[in-house]
This record gives C-alpha cells, structure tokens and sequence, in this order.
C-alpha cells in the first residue's frame, strides 16, 4: 500500500487503483480533535465521542480528500446484506439508510465508510466506471455479502466480475482475532468443512482469517483482481483503531472513495 501524510493526516491508498480514475483513501486515526481513547480522527458519531469532534474530523477528511462535505453518502452500517446504489449525496438532514455495501456511478458523490477491525472492500469497475464499499465483519463474510456486491454489480451496472479492481482494507488479522467455538460451528454449519481453511486453531482457541475468507469469496465470484493491504488494526493501535483490542471503548477510522470527473 502507498502511505501518505498531509497536514497531520495520515492515509493509505492501493497500488492496484488507477489514481486517474477513482480517487480512494483509508484513513487512520491521526489528524483529528478527539481526545482520549478516540484520539484523534475518530469518524464514529454513536461511540461515545464529542459530537462537535466528530463533525470537526469529518471535515478536515473531506479536506483531504480533496472533495466537498456535501458530497458524502454514507449509511447505518448493520452486518447484513442490504446494498444501496446512489446517485445523489445524503442530505446531512436525511437519516441514514441501514446498509453494509454502497455503490455509485455518479462522480459527484464521494462514499464513506467508518471501521475499527471489521473489513473495508474497495471496488472499481473501470469498464463500467462505477465504484463502491462493502463492509464485512464477521456476519457479513459468513453471508458473503462481498460474493452479493459484485452479483449485485452484475445485475445493476452490468459488471463483469474479471474487470473488477478490488483492494481489502486494514481489519484485525487471523492472528489477533479469537472466536468461539459457537461462530466457528456457524460457518462450518453454512460452508461445510471449506470453513476450516480460515478458522485456525491454537492452544488457547479458535481464531478467524477474516482476510483469507474474504478473498476466497471474491475470487470465487469472479473477481480476479483482489489486492490485501495485510494491515491489521489490533497490531497497529498508533495508526488504527480496534475494537477488540480496545475492548470496545475506541473510536472509528473512514474509508472514501470516489469516481474522478472525466476519467
């Protein structure tokens, strides 16, 4: 991944998106207002943190990024399968919509999505020009909500899975992330003994590969070209936030990403 910093604000873009075409970024946690355990660019407006913190740390990212606040779209991430495709901004007077994947084709809209530990999924789809976020924690790999975007993507844009670009974000690692053995008897019980290729086991219990799984399921829709930014967030508390690390009390970076006008 290429790591960039500007005025205090730390990000990382893939190598693998065409800068021409789409502009994307994912934002760690440095840079911002907040205080305490959300130091310092904390996204998450319903964790705890100072609303006027937040609201301040959402426009100093749409400065970075270059792009104006009111192009935003964001939702209500829930862990389920609801997929939205957009056209328009959300007004900041509209409620968000319930949703853990967002498309658009249209340039003036910038998405957003907030994370600490569940996985980011960028796509674009340069042919079709269309780009959009998934988000996956542990419910969304084992409804394979990935394998739904891009089936979704087929069905709305027309997309060709071989042409999606496709980059999975920083999130907590197989080696930090420990379950029980009731979630690993769920995905054995929906993908059969394929589940335990990504659930390892180790003296102290069962931990999760959610980036194995999550790139297992993209090609197995399809999708070829898959890029792993191998940054796990519970590791990497000075740049990151994690939940489970942080037991909860933390707060959430923001992944954008946006179509360029004329590419």
């Amino acid at each position: 991944m290429i790591r960039r910093a500007s005025d205090g604000i730390v990000s990382y873009q893939f190598e693998n998106f065409n800068p021409g075409q789409v502009s994307h970024a994912l934002y760690t946690r440095l840079g911002g207002v907040s205080e305490g355990p959300y130091t310092s660019l904390n996204l998450g407006g319903t964790c705890g943190d100072v609303p006027g913190h937040v609201k301040e740390n959402h426009l100093r990212l749409f400065k970075n990024f270059g792009r104006p606040f009111e192009s935003r779209f964001d939702v209500w991430q829930v862990h389920g399968d609801t997929i939205h495709f957009t056209d328009h901004p959300r007004p900041e007077t509209q409620k968000h919509q319930p949703g853990d994947a967002i498309f658009t084709r249209n340039p003036e809209v910038t998405l957003v999505m907030r994370f600490a530990d569940c996985v980011p999924i960028l796509f674009h789809d340069p042919v079709q020009k269309a780009v959009g976020i998934v988000h996956a924690g542990w419910q969304g790999t084992l409804i394979e909500v990935a394998a739904m975007a891009v089936r979704a993507l087929a069905d709305h844009y027309g997309s060709n899975p071989k042409d999606l670009i496709v980059g999975i974000g920083p999130s907590i690692c197989g080696n930090c992330y420990q379950v029980g053995e009731d979630l690993r008897k769920k995905f054995l019980a929906r993908w059969g003994e394929k589940a335990l290729d990504f659930i390892n086991m180790k003296d102290d219990g069962y931990y999760l590969d959610l980036w194995a799984a999550n790139e297992w399921i993209l090609r197995s829709a399809g999708v070829m070209k898959v890029e792993q930014a191998n940054i796990c967030t519970a590791e990497n508390l000075d740049e990151w936030y994690s939940y489970r690390k942080e037991k909860g009390l933390t707060g959430r970076f923001a992944v954008a990403i946006a179509l360029n006008a004329g590419a």
